[in-house]
């Protein structure tokens, strides 16, 4: 009998979101490789790649999210596969481009941009933004300039140097996690000290969301904003788990 070819699924945006036509999920094992059979077809990624991973954790947690879509398949709900389809298709394949646009967020790194007043907004920033800038600078021998006020700022060359020794060192499943949290907190130091152990995802979604929760609780709640708070920790512990399943 022929060998199934196999099934290439994109995942939807909520506007062209796809029924769900599949009934049965299953992990499946090929070497030293585990992937996702839907109806005994196996996933592929958008770009035409088998989804695969050395993990079973990985692909038995990828698994889960699709057997729990219901009457329609919601990206929203599948944080791992999302993930993994970037590593394969954008990031293994593309890993010296990756790292040339993760030093773009050097100069524009949130924890380097400081206010000057309130003093206790300005003693929460120097709390904990502080420690992470501390940790790289030993960790990486990154050491990046703090100011005040929205003036562009500039590293030392030795920085970016230092910084892009530290990102092509990283696996390709660390280099996803750091390209995710970066974009995410638009801070290279936090994805870095989210890959590197230094934090935690809780840590840094409240590091990232320091600012607007202070706000809040000097004005009073939003919930457009506990929204995108509760958002923002949502996806970066969806990286963090997946950094987990992935080891």
């Amino acid at each position: 009998m022929p060998k199934n070819k196999g099934v290439t699924v994109k995942l939807p945006t909520q506007e062209t979101r796809r029924k769900r036509v599949y009934k049965s999920v299953a992990v499946v094992h090929e070497g030293n490789l585990f992937g996702v059979a839907l109806d005994d077809r196996p996933l592929h990624t958008p770009g035409r790649t088998k989804l695969e991973t050395p993990s079973k954790a990985l692909a038995e947690a990828i698994s889960v999210e699709w057997d729990s879509q219901t009457e329609h398949i919601t990206p929203g709900l599948m944080p791992l596969t999302k993930l993994l389809n970037t590593s394969l298709d954008r990031i293994a394949p593309n890993a010296d481009t990756v790292v040339a646009d993760l030093l773009s967020y050097l100069d524009t790194d949130l924890l380097c941009y400081r206010v000057d007043d309130p003093p206790d907004l300005v003693e929460r920033q120097s709390a904990i933004w502080q420690p992470v800038l501390d940790w790289l600078a030993h960790t990486h021998d990154v050491v990046l300039t703090v100011g005040t006020g929205l003036m562009p700022l500039s590293h030392p060359d030795e920085s970016h140097r230092r910084a892009e020794q530290a990102l092509a060192a990283l696996n390709t499943t660390e280099l996803t996690c750091m390209q995710a949290t970066a974009g995410l907190t638009a801070s290279l130091s936090l994805g870095l000290a989210l890959v590197g152990g230094k934090l935690s995802s809780a840590e840094t979604a409240a590091a990232a969301n320091l600012d607007e929760t202070w706000q809040m609780e000097k004005w009073g709640e939003d919930q457009e904003a506990l929204d995108r708070i509760a958002g923002l920790a949502s996806d970066i512990l969806a990286v963090e788990t997946f950094m987990k399943l992935s080891t």
